[in-house]
């Protein structure tokens, strides 16, 4: 049975809000330094599992081992903080109600899409160490990397990835490059037709600017 993403959206919201009740009250049942000793234990023993998984399995369902294990040291503690909600009676169901629609009304707030959109202006420094980052197999970022960068910027993206490339990146990170590369392109012709016209007719060899820049004086 499939939900919409809206219903998988507002159900993790309320999960979260419960689960943070839930660890408050855990808290609360052990004290703060109990908790805080249960919490770097668990997060301790948990997250180098993580990090082995994550480096041999070829698939891995996660990327930050860190998460994985702050979610595990923090779902050790929950559970007994729900129990002592529960055991709490209506006041204990009152207040992990609330948490959860508290956590459903941020959600519904705040426009996480717009946050996590890379909008801003990216230095080519910045592109070219993503281009080594599962970040650029998403075709949603690749395409919000077309605009915000000046000519000489990508004139910079493109001699930075000739030295990713002539320093044996493997298909993975080649694949990665072809991408930056193909928007840097159509940048290059976007910009200057004829000078991208006359570098193409050259070999698209060498450094770009000298056909795309104006020359000094100009």
């Amino acid at each position: 049975m499939q939900f919409s993403p809206i219903v998988r959206r507002v159900a993790l919201a309320a999960a979260a809000g419960v689960g943070t009740a839930g660890i408050l009250a855990g808290v609360l049942l052990l004290s703060p330094l109990a908790a805080s000793v249960l919490l770097t234990v668990v997060f301790v023993l948990v997250w180098p599992i993580a990090v082995a998984v994550r480096k041999v399995a070829d698939d891995a369902p996660y990327r930050s081992p860190f998460l994985v294990a702050a979610c595990a040291a923090g779902g050790v503690l929950c559970l007994p903080g729900v129990i002592r909600l529960l055991t709490w009676g209506a006041g204990g169901v009152v207040v992990a109600a609330a948490a959860a629609g508290l956590f459903v009304l941020i959600d519904l707030v705040v426009p996480w899409d717009r946050l996590h959109r890379r909008r801003q202006r990216l230095s080519y420094g910045e592109i070219v160490q993503l281009t080594v980052s599962d970040q650029l197999e998403d075709p949603k970022l690749i395409e919000s990397l077309r605009c915000p960068l000046s000519i000489e910027e990508l004139c910079g993206v493109w001699h930075e990835t000739t030295m990713t490339l002539a320093d044996g990146a493997d298909l993975r990170d080649r694949q990665a490059v072809a991408e930056v590369r193909r928007i840097c392109l159509d940048e290059f012709e976007r910009h200057n037709p004829n000078g991208f016209q006359r570098w193409i007719e050259a070999g698209a060899a060498g450094d770009p600017g000298s056909f795309l820049l104006p020359k000094s004086g100009e």
